[in-house]
């Protein structure tokens, strides 16, 4: 895993330093920070180059040689165009280390938590690792999940699965493992956005703190590793790095030509098109984070125009900047935005007719108070901790403070749109809000313990104490962060993967399989224990499917349901002394079913399939024990 790991880290590097070296940018920067930047660029290179090859050559696809080759090509070009400067961009200043450390250890947590968890956990890493797969033996982005099911995708971010496929491709493993080891790395590097933004705006203690907190003293976003969000998760670290992207690339349309350093016109167009690159990267990734990303940038470009009202040269430069910065990232995004808008808008068009029940959006929009520490990944205490450091930012005018304070409001009202009952501006959740704030967290409590430092007007010896105290801390938390398990989300056990193997060898392709279910809305479940991964790893159906099933047609939804549904009346509840509705054999069977899989974990929830009472049913045979798996045949009718 930790090869994979090295592998995609020096894939997403040689097309960022390609892009920097091309560009010409980095004369004024500090070494780590291109570093970083490279990073970002690379993590936004292959959803906009897959995108982009799926739309213009649809005919072309990608594979392990072309990738190997394309890598190999950027790595000689940028080797000769950086040669007179490599020296100084491995040359690091001592607190540069001291983050790359930081960085490096905090990989190592996210790591450490997953090496006795080969299977990606809770319910959208299946769809995640299909759609690596699928990805990886098509050699482009999937248009459908068939053979899986028949689940049209142009309104679903696919972004992620260009970084998945890559690993699977160059690394040779599979498509779970791709998947894992992606994840792990872009949790890892979470930070790394938050510290570039700080650490080229406030101050380099304040950028050190911030990657400790956000990577060995928050929860968020290791909890990610449990939830399988991992879309969302790659979106988010590019996020920050966009938006200094576009921060300064306006910023520097707008200076003077006489001040200095000056850029050249190659770099301020450089600087421009790189940051509708990563910003067009963030929406390729995830629709929702770049919903929660334009609020943030409109916010910057307005202070920066601002700035310059007084001088119409100056304010032209910034409009044009502008204007053509987004150009750019829309024509980037425009593969996939007309058909995502297009479906967003029906949908919510065909919500606002019908009269949804008040319990779905209870279940999927309110967040009772009490979840939000767990959420946030901090304790209330914690939490007051970064309202006084907003405070903080905010009475000494620190520039990134204020608009990180005006940004978590717009992220807030966005997560409470539905209050208004206005279907179209449903863009998200609350839920996924909060789990995004270890952002606006970091970038606080950077940003007060520089205008601390400031304040006090604390020495070299003082801001080295800080830093040493915040990393002690952070090597203190971090057997934490490798324990932040949450064990039920992890359904596939080394017993589910043995009986794998006996389904493929022993039951037709066409099998469907019931498994235990969860209900987590009442028209979308999902399954609860190892039967859930048999499409991937047998190829064979399941009652439950996958947990986009929302974007399927209505039929199959309907199917699905049904389906679902009968299960959950033949799985009873024991708790509530309702035993297994032995009709639910026949109407299983009706809608297909062929088997039942009961893993050794079950059903968390306490209401999942019991093979002893199951071997009493008529029309139930038992075919396969072992381990804690049991697989039933539904037999024909006694």
């Amino acid at each position: 895993m930790i090869a994979a790991a090295l592998v995609l880290l020096v894939a997403l590097l040689i097309p960022g330093w390609f892009l920097l070296a091309l560009t010409g940018l980095g004369r004024a920067r500090p070494a780590l920070s291109l570093w970083l930047i490279a990073l970002g660029a690379g993590v936004a290179f292959y959803p906009v180059l897959f995108y982009g090859v799926r739309a213009l050559l649809p005919m072309l696809t990608l594979g392990p040689y072309k990738s190997a080759a394309l890598l190999v090509g950027m790595a000689l070009v940028a080797g000769w165009l950086l040669r007179a400067r490599w020296r100084s961009l491995v040359r690091l200043e001592l607190l540069e280390w001291g983050a790359v450390a930081v960085f490096g250890f905090t990989l190592g947590t996210r790591f450490y938590f997953v090496r006795e968890r080969p299977v990606p956990a809770w319910s959208d890493s299946l769809h995640h690792t299909l759609l690596t797969e699928l990805t990886a033996v098509q050699g482009r982005l999937p248009a459908t999940l068939d053979p899986y099911l028949p689940i049209p995708l142009d309104q679903y971010h696919l972004g992620l699965y260009a970084l998945t496929a890559l690993v699977q491709w160059l690394a040779q493993v599979p498509a779970h493992t791709a998947l894992l080891v992606t994840a792990q790395l872009l949790n890892g590097l979470a930070a790394v956005g938050v510290y570039l933004v700080l650490d080229r705006k406030v101050g380099r203690v304040g950028a050190l703190v911030a990657a400790v907190v956000i990577g060995l003293l928050s929860q968020q976003p290791a909890l990610y590793a449990n939830w399988g969000r991992f879309t969302q998760l790659a979106g988010q670290v590019l996020l920050p790095i966009g938006w200094l992207l576009v921060w300064e690339s306006v910023e520097a349309w707008t200076r003077s030509p006489a001040q200095t350093p000056s850029p050249s016109r190659r770099e301020l167009f450089g600087q421009t098109a790189l940051a509708a690159l990563v910003s067009a990267g963030v929406f390729l990734l995830h629709f929702r984070v770049a919903a929660f990303y334009l609020p943030l940038l409109l916010l910057t470009v307005t202070w920066l125009l601002w700035r310059v009202r007084h001088d119409r040269a100056a304010l032209g430069r910034g409009v044009a900047a502008v204007l053509w910065l987004g150009a750019v990232a829309l024509l980037l995004v425009l593969p996939v935005l007309v058909d995502a808008l297009r479906h967003y808008i029906a949908d919510r068009l065909a919500a606002g007719q019908a009269a949804p029940s008040a319990g779905p959006v209870s279940a999927f929009y309110e967040f009772p108070l009490g979840s939000f520490p767990y959420l946030i990944g901090l304790p209330w205490w914690g939490i007051g901790v970064v309202m006084a450091a907003a405070l903080v930012g905010g009475m000494r005018r620190n520039v990134v403070a204020l608009q990180v304070v005006l940004w978590v409001p717009l992220l807030l009202a966005l997560g409470y749109a539905y209050l208004l009952r206005v279907p179209m501006l449903n863009v998200t959740n609350l839920g996924a809000v909060l789990i995004l704030l270890y952002l606006p967290i970091g970038l606080l409590v950077g940003c007060a313990v520089e205008e601390v430092l400031r304040l006090l007007r604390a020495g070299a010896a003082a801001r080295w104490a800080v830093v040493a105290g915040v990393v002690v801390l952070g090597v203190w938390a971090a057997p934490q962060r490798t324990q932040t398990l949450e064990a039920y989300r992890f359904f596939v056990t080394p017993a589910d993967v043995a009986a794998m193997q006996w389904i493929r060898e022993q039951t037709p392709p066409d099998a469907r399989f019931g498994i235990n279910t969860y209900f987590w809305l009442p028209n979308s479940p999902h399954g609860t224990d190892g039967g859930y991964w048999i499409p991937y790893f047998t190829g064979r159906a399941t009652s439950a499917g996958v947990m986009i099933n929302n974007l399927a047609p209505r039929e199959v939804r309907a199917a699905i349901v049904a389906q679902s549904r009968a299960v959950e009346r033949l799985a009873g509840d024991a708790g509530a002394g309702i035993p297994p509705d032995a009709s639910a054999v026949a109407t299983l069977r009706e809608l297909g079913v062929t088997h039942l899989y009961i893993g050794p974990l079950g059903n968390f929830a306490g209401l999942g399939l019991d093979p002893v009472a199951l071997a009493a049913l008529p029309g139930l045979a038992e075919v396969y024990a072992a381990d804690g798996v049991h697989i039933f045949a539904l037999t024909d009718e006694p």
